[in-house]
């Protein structure tokens, strides 16, 4: 098995471009435009790294943990999950962001 970052997709890759807005006579608006582009194949399998920022109890008693995502550095991504369950069979602990790339 191979574990490697999910790839950079370019503006070339993209089609990155400017065009005009469908908008009524007026001020012209212009808007970006992409081609979608899939990183990774669909069925392909991908880890994120979250750190636990705490955790609520659920209606059964259980915990169930706040995580905020975050970049292999540890910089938090702004991106939050609340209420999720963690269980030995799918989530794996990390003693730091960066320890995939090793």
């Amino acid at each position: 098995m191979t574990i490697r970052r999910v790839p950079e997709i370019t503006a070339e890759q993209e089609n990155l471009r400017v065009v005009p807005a469908s908008v009524p006579p007026g001020p012209r608006v212009v808007m970006l435009r992409r081609e979608p582009v899939e990183p990774v194949p669909v069925g392909s399998y991908v880890a994120m790294v979250f750190r636990v920022t705490g955790y609520d109890q659920d209606c059964d008693g259980s915990l169930m943990a706040r995580l905020e995502n975050v970049t292999a550095d540890g910089e938090a991504t702004g991106w939050e999950m609340n209420h999720l369950g963690l269980y030995p069979d799918s989530t794996w602990v990390l003693d730091r962001p960066g320890e995939l790339d090793e």
